[in-house]
C-alpha cells in the first residue's frame, strides 16, 4: 500500500473477499497459543469432531485440556508440520504482533496457517471485539466513503483502509505501524496539553493518567469513572500519588446514556465491562446528570462497547463546552463507522483522526478536535 491513500484503495479493501477456509479434509490441527482463545478454539473444534494434536506456546508447558503443550523449537513440531497438520494462530490480543508467529509456523513447515479471521469464518472462534461474521465487520460502502472523506489526514485514511482490509481478509501484514506508546496523547494531533480538565471514562487503574503525565501533559482537574471494584481501588491509590494537588473526582460508576443499575462482569482487568451475565450490579450515570456544570476540555472513553451510550449521556456537555474527544472504536464491529458518525453529529466542525495503538486491530482510537480548539 502506497504512503498516500486513495479512494481506489478504499474500494479495494471493501471489495476484498473473505479468506477461503484452509483446513483440508481430516488434517489434524495444531493450535498456537494455550490461552483463553486457544481453549475456546479447542472446544469448538471438538464440537466439529476435528482432531487437535498439540498446542504450541513459548510461555506455557505441560498440557491444556488433555492436549500437550509444546515449545515451538521442540523437534516434534517439525514432524507435525511434515505430517500435514494445519496450524491455527489463536493469539488475539493487543500485546502480541501476529505476523512473526505466522512466519515462524511457515518456517517450521506448516503449509496451512490460519489466523483468527479465518477461524471465525470456519466457526472455530467466537465473536470478540471487532471479530465477527465477515459480512458485519466492514462498513456499508456509503459509510466507508463518508468516513474516508471526513478524516483529517492521510495517516487516518490509511489506518481506516487497512482496518477494513484486515477485517475482510485477515491479512496479518496490515496495520503494521501501531503507535504503542502515545495512546490518548498522540504526536501530531492538537489535543490540549496544559490546563487539562479531563473526563476519563473507563479509567481502569489510572494508567492513562500516569502515561499522560509522563508525556508532559499538565492536569488542572479530573473526573474519572471506573465501576470495577478492584480497578477502582487501584485508581484511587494511583491518582493520589500521581496528581495529589489537582481537583480529582473519582466515581465508582460506569458512564451511560442514563442513570441506572446494570449487571457488570468485574475481572480486575482492562476488559471488565457491562454484561447481562455479570456477577455484580453497578451504578451507571449519565455525565450530564452527574456533573452538569463541569467544563472538560478533553474526554476519553474506553468502556468496552458502551461508548455510544456514554456519548449520548454527555451530549449536552459536548455540544455546550465542545471538548476534544478520544473514543475507542474497536470494541464492537460497527463502532468503526457508527461512533465517528455520532461524534460528528455531536461535535460538528471538528477534525477527526484515527490512530492505531496496538496489534490485531485493538486500541483503535478516534480523536475529534473542534476546529476552534485546533486554531488556538
Amino acid at each position: 500500500m502506497t504512503n498516500e491513500p486513495t479512494h481506489e484503495q478504499l474500494v479495494a479493501a471493501m471489495d476484498a473477499q473473505p479468506p477461503t477456509p484452509r483446513i483440508v479434509g481430516a488434517a489434524p490441527i495444531v493450535l498456537y497459543g494455550a490461552g483463553g482463545k486457544g481453549r475456546e478454539t479447542l472446544a469448538l473444534l471438538r464440537q466439529q469432531a476435528r482432531e487437535v494434536v498439540a498446542f504450541l506456546d513459548s510461555t506455557s508447558k505441560g498440557e491444556c485440556d488433555g492436549i500437550p503443550i509444546l515449545p515451538p523449537n521442540d523437534p516434534a513440531v517439525k514432524k507435525l508440520a511434515h505430517n500435514g497438520c494445519t496450524a491455527v494462530v489463536t493469539v488475539f490480543n493487543p500485546l502480541v504482533d501476529p505476523l512473526p508467529l505466522h512466519e515462524m509456523l511457515q518456517k517450521l513447515g506448516f503449509a496451512r496457517t490460519l489466523g483468527m479471521v479465518e477461524a471465525r469464518e470456519l466457526g472455530i472462534a467466537r465473536d470478540a471485539y471487532w471479530l465477527t461474521d465477515s459480512a458485519a465487520m466492514a462498513p456499508p460502502r456509503a459509510e466507508a466513503e463518508w468516513l474516508y472523506d471526513t478524516l483529517a489526514d492521510d495517516q487516518s485514511r490509511r489506518t481506516l483502509i487497512e482496518s477494513i482490509a484486515l477485517r475482510r481478509t485477515g491479512d496479518v501484514r496490515l496495520l503494521r505501524s501501531p503507535s504503542l506508546s502515545d495512546q490518548y496523547c498522540p504526536v501530531g494531533i492538537a489535543l490540549p496539553r496544559k490546563g487539562l480538565r479531563m473526563v476519563d471514562g473507563g479509567a481502569f487503574d489510572g494508567d492513562t493518567i500516569v502515561n499522560m503525565l509522563a508525556s508532559g501533559i499538565e492536569f488542572e482537574a479530573l473526573a474519572a469513572f471506573e465501576p470495577d471494584p478492584i480497578n477502582y481501588a487501584a485508581l484511587i491509590e494511583r491518582t493520589r500519588k500521581a496528581v495529589p494537588t489537582i481537583a480529582a473526582s473519582l466515581w465508582p460508576c460506569g458512564l451511560d446514556a442514563t442513570t441506572r443499575q446494570m449487571r457488570f462482569n468485574a475481572r480486575g482487568l482492562a476488559s471488565s465491562g457491562m454484561s447481562d451475565r455479570g456477577e455484580l450490579v453497578i451504578q451507571t450515570v449519565a455525565f450530564d446528570e452527574a456533573l452538569s456544570n463541569w467544563r472538560p476540555n478533553y474526554v476519553k472513553l474506553d468502556i468496552e462497547g458502551a461508548e455510544a451510550l456514554a456519548l449520548r449521556g454527555m451530549a449536552d456537555t459536548l455540544q455546550r463546552v465542545r471538548p476534544a474527544v478520544a473514543v475507542c472504536i474497536y470494541h464492537k464491529p460497527a463502532d468503526l463507522w457508527e461512533l465517528p458518525r455520532l461524534i460528528d453529529n455531536l461535535l460538528p466542525d471538528s477534525n477527526l483522526y484515527i490512530r492505531s495503538h496496538a496489534w490485531n486491530g485493538f486500541d483503535l482510537v478516534l480523536y475529534a478536535v473542534p476546529r476552534e480548539m485546533q486554531a488556538t
